[in-house]
């Protein structure tokens, strides 16, 4: 019985693998726009329930039948507890007994996964967000009598008969499920607490990532059209010029020529200014530190280091940073430095450090 269900999860999982791919940027941009940052805990959350929901709504209602036939029958089953008569017969004609014939009997197994199905339901309406029993159980019961109509009207007229049964056992135990998770949800420790909005946005002097690869995007094209036209694609001045516009004029004016454009400066995490020592740092584990490797590294290099260097520069200047709230990423945390707006360069105080 259990490997009918393999092929429905994993028709689920396939398409939360395409779903999930299609929806992360929009998700990434309705999170920069609500929070200023992607909340860690609130993707997981969403992106948890997006698979849950699409494996939970394949195995309801996959396979679809290839021919149906309507032959009248009655499809509906509005006796509560029928199941357990079902179950009843069932042993009593096959002349079983006790308790592991009953607990492995199909129609038990049937009812136990109806329960298993709603389960993570609950476990996240009162983990994540911390709705009451009473919610949960309406919010169980809701989803569930919606999939009993969809099934009874042929997945709204998609079908021209019921090709499932649509039974107010399968009610009782769907809501039951959601009961039994909102009870054990405390002890559900892989299951995070989406915290509160105000808990979950950025502070206000904070620098965004995509504002940072705008002015990083500036630095870069000037970069590229000054050596290319001027000095003939020269690696060394190449990198004498990285180290002007990275950290010679950020050590004396606070920005680059990006960040003058797009209003934000360098300073250290507290809001003071940041040293030359500081910068250099900051930017030899960083941009400058990859355009140099780039410049001078020979190309017969090893192609998997090549990608190592990249991803580790990408994961931890951009990547990480897109969760965190003061969008600080791994140059900036080993040097002690923040992207600030330039408006704040002008405050007498030091800017308070983001938690």
């Amino acid at each position: 019985m259990l490997s009918s269900y393999l092929e429905p999860v994993r028709t689920g999982f396939a398409a939360f693998v395409g779903v999930g791919a299609l929806v992360l940027l929009p998700l990434v941009a309705l999170h920069y726009y609500r929070f200023g940052r992607v909340e860690p805990r609130r993707a997981l959350v969403l992106y948890g329930l997006l698979a849950y929901g699409l494996v939970a709504m394949a195995v309801i209602f996959l396979p679809f039948p290839s021919a149906l036939e309507c032959t009248g029958e009655d499809m509906l089953s509005t006796t509560p507890f029928q199941w357990v008569t079902d179950m009843r017969n069932n042993l009593s004609a096959t002349g079983r007994s006790g308790v592991e014939a009953v607990v492995t009997s199909t129609v038990f197994l049937q009812q136990a996964l109806n329960v298993a199905l709603f389960v993570p339901l609950g476990v996240v309406l009162r983990k994540s967000y911390g709705r009451g029993p009473f919610t949960v159980i309406a919010v169980g019961l809701g989803i569930s009598l919606a999939v009993e109509v969809v099934q009874y009207t042929g997945n709204l007229g998609a079908f021209p008969c019921p090709y499932r049964i649509a039974d107010v056992d399968d009610l009782i135990s769907n809501t039951a499920g959601s009961l039994l998770g909102w009870m054990i949800a405390p002890v559900a420790l892989v299951v995070p607490t989406v915290p509160h909005p105000d808990a979950s946005t950025a502070p206000p002097d904070t620098v965004t990532v995509p504002r940072r690869l705008l002015g990083l995007a500036m630095d870069v094209t000037a970069l590229i059209v000054l050596t290319h036209l001027v000095f003939r694609d020269n690696p060394w001045w190449l990198l004498a010029l990285t180290f002007t516009i990275r950290v010679v004029l950020p050590s004396s004016t606070g920005r680059t020529p990006g960040g003058w454009l797009l209003h934000y400066g360098l300073r250290r995490a507290d809001g003071t200014r940041a040293n030359p020592l500081r910068i250099t740092l900051r930017e030899l584990l960083g941009v400058t530190g990859l355009i140099t490797y780039t410049a001078l590294a020979p190309s017969s290099w090893w192609f998997a280091l090549d990608l190592a260097v990249l991803a580790v520069f990408v994961l931890g200047a951009f990547a990480l940073p897109v969760f965190r709230r003061d969008q600080r990423g791994l140059p900036d945390l080993a040097a002690g430095t923040r992207a600030v707006p330039t408006a704040d360069h002008s405050r007498t105080t030091p800017l308070a450090p983001v938690p």
